[in-house]
């Protein structure tokens, strides 16, 4: 049925494929360009109608010179250059739904990136006396970057075949030009007796235009130590153990803010007042704003049995993160809301394992395997005033994640309303309330509620896996080799931003569902249903940032799998090649997850929205040597 419903909605035009299978507008003959808000229109027509181009031309250099000054005294230097020039054409015609507005559009960019480094250091080692041995480093480093866009756009174009800004009848124009520089001193000095016992200290002061006067310079350091213990005499009646060694450190380094010019308060000149130019100010800031520091101490202890056939580490580290920028509330007499300060404190804490070894070497069969495990845990210490901040996922530019900064809460708490699923006998969402208010009714003895407007929100999960790493195993038997690696992840969430749109509950009621939501979803005869009854009215009850959104994290993929097979030499030599392999290599051909129903390898966010899955490869080559 394509007639109108009565309001502003067509089916015909809020159908994804409309455009697919009605490409011609049969009363006139042209194509068809009807389309409603962003949805379904004609892709074949559209891809005719619009240009998007991107060249770069980069320049890469790199020298280092040396100069041995003595022989336990050398001096070395190294320049780097980069430069990166990029230009960008747009182009919408009058017929597409991007120019139709303008009659037609078109913008040209320019983008320049530089980055020049240059370093010195003078390198000290010497043997002082037989076992006994010490180095030294001192030094400096510079860097300056750079950054240049201008922008042309034009409108109003007078003909689709001249898409050029010089033709447009309206010009407008945009540019802007960053930089920032740092300057540090370096120094390191080492000590090592008989490669059993070394310790090292290093003092840096790094000083960086990203930051005011008075607390440009920052002075960072670190002390480290180890102890071979498989070396001491008391080691040498235990054969089985072939190396034992412990480290550990502890150091402070520094991390300047994303902003070159934070520290300033900035006027920006962009504003306009009936038509004359004129500038305001675009932001207000901390002239005392200072490096983030963090205090990071790990130890850890490697080891090896029976020559090495096992082998691994433990290692557990912490870090105290302080100064850490926060934006903070101020009078709104001030034109703000906010300002950025060095308030906020966080830790990361945690442990990693590493063991790896030959399971079986017999002859020309070798067997071996290896895996790596970590847990790491991040909780915010301090915020400022002991207030909570809401913040959302960065990735995107959609929002597609709520989260909150809370006191002794992990640094990627999931915010939100708490969903309590789907009432049998109605298919009605419910939601708990985690307030005071008066109850619908209860789940699980919890007070729930139909409408989500009276459920409070809360936190509802933590991105942070339990437990993360890899695992791998590689078989070899004479010329034959198989290698495969994987990729796991324990416990944590992933938050599915993307299934709104395809697992609503009558909101986006046009749009194409799920497999998921079609096999889970509630009707009178699947009433043990996942999902709630599906109702052609805009429900607001899946856009909201809620638990229904949120899945188990649990995975494991085997990212990399490579079988190969050396050809024997008497073979390649009697065609004048010294060696050759014939491979196979896939990537991401297996994956086991809790949650089936999307890539659970998302951003670092633990979100997914749009994007493309990561999909699977296979490569099949020849590797020759002459």
């Amino acid at each position: 049925d394509t007639r109108s419903t009565g309001n502003n909605y067509f089916l015909q035009q809020r159908n994804l494929l409309w455009g697919l299978y009605w490409p011609t507008d049969y009363q006139t003959g042209n194509p068809w360009t009807a389309r409603y808000g962003s949805y379904a229109y004609n892709p074949v027509y559209y891809n005719q109608q619009w240009e998007n181009s991107s060249k770069t031309m980069r320049l890469l250099a790199n020298e280092a010179v040396t100069i041995n000054i003595l022989p336990t005294l050398n001096l070395k230097s190294i320049f780097s250059y980069d430069n990166a020039q990029t230009f960008d054409h747009l182009y919408f015609s009058a017929l597409h739904f991007n120019g139709a507005g303008v009659n037609g559009s078109v913008d040209e960019m320019s983008t320049n990136i530089r980055k020049i480094v240059s370093s010195t250091t003078l390198n000290f080692n010497k043997e002082i006396a037989p076992k006994h041995t010490v180095g030294a480093l001192l030094g400096w480093e510079a860097e300056d970057n750079k950054s240049d866009y201008q922008r042309a756009s034009g409108t109003n174009l007078p003909t689709s075949a001249l898409h050029t800004v010089a033709t447009a009848g309206k010009l407008d124009a945009s540019a802007y030009f960053w930089g920032n520089t740092m300057l540090s001193m370096l120094s390191r000095v080492e000590y090592n007796y008989d490669d059993k016992y070394y310790v090292s200290a290093s003092f840096r002061r790094d000083g960086s235009s990203r930051l005011g006067d008075a607390s440009r310079w920052g002075n960072f350091w670190s002390v480290a130590g180890s102890w071979r213990i498989d070396k001491e005499n008391f080691m040498q009646d235990m054969p089985q153990i072939s190396s034992l060694r412990l480290r550990a450190s502890y150091g402070v380094n520094g991390t300047l803010p994303s902003s070159n010019y934070g520290w300033r308060s900035l006027t920006s000149y962009s504003n306009k007042y009936m038509e004359q130019p004129g500038g305001g100010v675009s932001t207000i800031a901390d002239a005392n704003l200072s490096w983030e520091t963090s205090y990071t101490s790990n130890i850890a202890l490697e080891f090896g049995f029976f020559e090495q056939r096992l082998a691994g580490s433990i290692e557990y580290f912490t870090r105290d993160s302080r100064d850490l920028l926060q934006d903070v509330p101020i009078s709104t007499v001030t034109g703000f809301g906010s300002t950025l300060k060095n308030v906020g404190e966080i830790n990361n804490s945690g442990i990693e394992i590493e063991l790896y070894g030959d399971i079986m070497k017999k002859g020309d069969f070798t067997w071996s395997a290896g895996l790596t495990a970590s847990h790491v845990k991040s909780t915010v210490t301090k915020l400022y005033g002991g207030q909570d901040i809401i913040w959302y996922d960065p990735t995107g530019g959609d929002a597609r994640a709520k989260y909150i900064y809370q006191e002794g809460q992990s640094t990627l708490a999931l915010y939100g309303r708490e969903w309590a699923g789907v009432e049998r006998e109605t298919g009605k969402n419910l939601w708990f309330l985690n307030n005071d208010l008066t109850p619908d009714l209860s789940v699980d003895g919890r007070p729930v509620t139909y409408d989500y407007r009276d459920a409070s929100e809360v936190i509802i999960g933590d991105i942070h896996p339990k437990l993360f790493g890899g695992y791998n195993t590689e078989v070899r038997w004479k010329g034959l080799s198989l290698s495969l690696n994987f990729i796991y992840k324990l416990g944590g969430y992933s938050y599915d931003r993307a299934g709104k749109d395809v697992n609503d509950d009558g909101y986006y009621w046009e749009r194409i569902m799920s497999q998921d939501a079609y096999d889970n979803r509630w009707t009178p005869e699947n009433k043990d249903a996942i999902y709630p009854m599906r109702i052609a009215i805009d429900l607001e009850d899946v856009n909201q940032y809620s638990s229904r959104h949120m899945h188990p994290a649990d995975f494991t993929r085997l990212k990399s799998m490579t079988l190969g097979y050396n050809l024997p030499k008497n073979i390649v030599n009697k065609v004048s090649i010294s060696s050759a392999r014939i491979y196979f290599n896939g990537a991401n051909l297996l994956t086991l997850a809790k949650h089936k129903v999307y890539d659970p390898e998302v951003s670092e966010y633990g979100t997914r929205g749009w994007e493309l899955p990561i999909g699977k490869t296979y490569t099949f080559g020849i590797e020759t040597s002459f």
